[in-house]
């Protein structure tokens, strides 16, 4: 009896993962057809990172963090637009990395991004916060993982975090960003994950 539980539990929590990204493509589509008077760009990010040891909460505990001998870099191609006249943005984003060190494998990830551009923001030089939910894929098992929980597997969900500041060129910015891979709450067989802490640079096409 428990067994199937345990089976139904995982495929409910996959099925509520995927509920949720169909969601948010949609809200992305509804975007789209939006008037063609609301903000959008294209921007291009180049980003350098390095993995952690830790859960993703931990990484703001200096007393705790502690980063592996593993790093990062990739870039990636996004798009969004305006949300009415409000101030989110929605819109998506691929991203194509590299990994060295503990691990050497290639990731993919396919975020649909929710953005807020403060009106005033503190400190002035803050551009936006964003958040970001998809799937990512990994070309091997990530080591890194394995090495946190014993497993992991090629395709997880993704998600990001970001800080996105201004610079004094033009359609340029500077970002910090938390870059995750996981199982979901389950939503994936393999109970793994893994964080970076990535910094980058945002261009505007």
């Amino acid at each position: 009896m428990l067994p199937g539980i345990l089976v139904d539990c995982s495929r409910t929590r996959r099925f509520s993962f995927l509920l949720s990204l169909v969601f948010c493509l949609g809200l992305v589509t509804s975007a789209t057809g939006a008037s063609a008077e609301q903000d959008q760009r294209w921007y291009l990010d180049r980003f350098a990172g390095i993995m952690s040891e830790n859960r993703w909460h931990e990484v703001f505990d200096p007393s705790r963090a502690k980063f592996a001998d593993s790093g990062l870099l990739g870039v990636g191609l996004g798009w969004e637009r305006q949300i009415g006249k409000s101030r989110f943005h929605f819109g998506v984003q691929g991203q194509a990395v590299v990994h060295f060190g503990r691990q050497d494998h290639f990731e993919f990830n396919v975020p649909v991004i929710l953005r807020y551009v403060p009106r005033n923001p503190v400190p002035r030089w803050l551009k936006s916060a964003s958040f970001g939910l998809g799937l990512s894929y990994a070309t091997k098992v990530p080591q890194v993982e394995v090495d946190r929980t014993g497993e992991s597997q090629r395709t997880f969900a993704y998600w990001l975090t970001e800080l996105e500041f201004d610079t004094a060129l033009p359609d340029s910015s500077l970002f910090v960003r938390l870059h995750h891979r996981s199982d979901a709450f389950g939503a994936f067989e393999a109970d793994s994950g893994s964080t970076a802490v990535s910094f980058g640079w945002r261009t505007e096409r």
